[in-house]
């Protein structure tokens, strides 16, 4: 059922996309400082690589959050690793204790 919807709803926004498209087939000149421009473009492509630049800095930025965090869980696996080997000796000493109580 979730697929279903999802594909409805992808399916949905391919078709918004392509009515934004064509509906919006103006020419922008973007200027900047110092006078510089930028050739015409189609208002359509300004605000669709407006989005995918979104995309690529959001999925960035995920990419480096994601690097810190395994490099954190690397980190406390090694820890608990290491305090499981200074345990190793009490526990061992546990069922000998048991036999001899």
């Amino acid at each position: 059922m979730v697929k279903v919807l999802k594909t409805i709803f992808l399916t949905l926004l391919f078709i918004l996309g392509i009515t934004f498209s064509m509906e919006n087939t103006g020419w922008v000149v973007l200027r900047y400082y110092f006078g510089l421009e930028t050739p015409p473009l189609p208002l359509f492509l300004l605000v669709l690589f407006s989005v995918l630049l979104g995309v690529c800095l959001t999925g960035a930025g995920f990419l480096l959050d994601e690097r810190s965090l395994r490099r954190a869980l690397r980190e406390k696996e090694r820890q608990i690793a290491s305090l499981e080997n200074e345990l190793r000796p009490y526990r061992e000493q546990i069922p000998r204790m048991k036999d001899e109580g």
